[in-house]
């Protein structure tokens, strides 16, 4: 293994976790699978605040989840809507390459720090 496969396969382990978020809250609040109506401002809120609700519901309601447990990813691939104006500029890429090089840098050197104390190489 090599820092580059490392980090991707934390990097997949990642997302995975994060598509079934999106797909339980999802299937709670419908409100995030059609296109909002909200400025940017407010949308950036709405996923964060579904979530403490979703946590204070379990919290206090711990079988209603059963209902939303079993979900096999985003229920709307593709979805709707856009992050962004057009294609990332050259220097955006550049900071976004040079951000994921310097993480997957110290993961591989965390991991090899672990690896050397367990005896392994």
């Amino acid at each position: 293994m090599n820092k580059e496969e490392l980090y991707n396969l934390r990097h997949a382990s990642a997302r995975n976790a994060v598509e079934r978020v999106f797909g339980v809250l999802k299937r709670r609040f419908v409100i995030l699978t059609h296109p909002p109506e909200y400025n940017m401002s407010v949308q950036v809120r709405i996923p964060p605040a579904l979530g403490a609700v979703h946590n204070f519901i379990r919290k206090y309601d711990p079988h209603e989840i059963h209902e939303f447990d079993d979900v096999g990813g985003d229920p709307t691939p593709g979805g709707y809507g856009v992050l962004g104006e057009g294609p990332a500029q050259q220097h955006e890429i550049l900071h976004a390459t040079s951000t994921r090089n310097r993480i997957a840098e110290l993961m591989w050197q965390s991991y090899q720090r672990i690896t050397q104390g367990c005896g392994e190489e």
